[in-house]
């Protein structure tokens, strides 16, 4: 992957950020397409180094965005260049895994269209239409086809056709609509798939790894899984995950969805009798003023967020003119959470109230009329005393 070139011209620059989008010409650089980013890798010359972050195609040659890491781009300069082999290797086996799972749910799900991929090193996205409930029971088969398939290390051929060829060969999968070039790349696994494809791709099935499928979401009819390549190190890691949630249950693992499932539901139900619950809290809170505003704080530990947000929203209504302050310290913990609601008659802004608090050492965020999350400061005067200080200073 070793290569040289010439900068035909400086595209795009950041120079203080020393961030260049070059235009190339020669080089053996992959460029984006069909869903995968571009190579990655390294130019250089006499006083000057370059670290590309990705290749995208440009009429007369290829374009690299990335950093100068020694000197300054200029055109005409000659560079010798080195791609990421590494990088490049993976993303192709990501694709060429992309391709197997993808005519596998299509072969067994007619009616499924996969329309879109997000190759990447990690994690792999695959886009796909489907009208029906997209589900484990579907993916896991679609893996199981997918590493058959792999197993076997049938070839995976890379042939260039006309677009008239191309459109003639049966089963092939292109987004025609798409396809300016008269030449096509068309990638092969024979009796298996046949797709117009302009990314880089494994040379056989057996070099793709391990197919995995990590995650999907959606709703009908539109789904997205991921997957990796690197299945039999996660395969490890979920049944050490899997083992020790079985063993810390306390129940077998064919039980293990089934107790689960039962768990959210009384969770779900314990929340709701959470929330009518809260309609009949009295908060104790202290009335007092802070920089000209009327205040009432209470600190109340042991407390949770989700049993006193509603009731500090209901007294929040029910008082408009005053700014309400919530305390709640985890007494297992040296820190809290906090809940701040003003009301919509009170003028001062307190989206800013955190950034501009730092003695509070508060993480968290919300809106103009109400702020929530955690601070180590579980005593109400040294909010109060925030308060003052950012009220005086926000006053018209």
């Amino acid at each position: 992957m070793s290569f040289r070139a010439t900068i035909l011209d400086v595209l795009a620059s950041e120079e203080k950020k020393k961030k260049f989008t070059l235009l190339l010409s020669g080089g053996e650089l992959h460029p984006s397409g069909g869903g995968q980013p571009g190579d990655s890798g390294v130019l250089w010359a006499e006083n000057f180094r370059f670290r590309i972050d990705d290749t995208e195609k440009k009429d007369g040659g290829v374009a690299v965005s990335g950093k100068a890491e020694m000197g300054f781009p200029v055109p005409g300069l000659e560079v010798e260049g080195e791609a990421d082999l590494e990088r490049h290797r993976l993303l192709s086996r990501m694709h060429t895994g992309e391709h197997i799972l993808s005519r596998a749910l299509e072969k067994a799900h007619p009616g499924l269209r996969v329309f879109k991929v997000a190759v990447d090193s990690a994690e792999t996205s695959v886009y796909l239409a489907w009208d029906g409930d997209l589900g484990w029971d579907m993916l896991f088969e679609a893996e199981k086809e997918g590493n058959r398939i792999v197993a076997e290390n049938r070839p995976v051929e890379t042939v260039m056709l006309s677009k008239e060829e191309a459109e003639r060969l049966p089963g092939i999968k292109g987004n025609w609509g798409r396809i300016a070039d008269e030449t096509i790349r068309v990638v092969r696994i024979p009796g298996y798939d046949t797709i117009a494809c302009s990314g880089s791709h494994a040379s056989s099935t057996g070099e793709v790894g391990n197919l995995f499928i990590t995650a999907f979401r959606g709703t009908a009819p539109d789904w997205e899984f991921k997957f990796s390549v690197d299945g039999v190190a996660l395969r490890q890691e979920y049944s050490e995950a899997a083992r020790r949630l079985v063993r810390g249950i306390g129940c077998r693992l064919p039980q293990l969805g089934q107790v689960v499932i039962g768990l959210q539901e009384e969770n779900g139900a314990l929340k709701k009798m959470m929330e009518r619950a809260s309609q009949y809290i009295s908060l104790p809170a202290e009335d007092c003023t802070a920089g000209g505003l009327p205040v009432s704080a209470a600190v109340l530990p042991g407390f949770s967020r989700e049993l006193a947000a509603p009731a500090a929203r209901k007294w929040s209504d029910a008082h408009p003119g005053s700014v309400l302050l919530l305390l709640l310290p985890d007494p297992e913990k040296n820190e809290g959470a906090f809940l701040l609601y003003r009301g919509k008659e009170v003028s001062v802004d307190f989206s800013a109230f955190l950034k501009e608090s730092p003695a509070l050492a508060a993480r968290g965020g919300g809106r103009s009329d109400w702020l929530n999350g955690l601070s180590p400061v579980m005593a109400a005067e040294p909010w109060l005393e925030a308060i003052k200080v950012y009220a005086e200073k926000k006053r018209p």
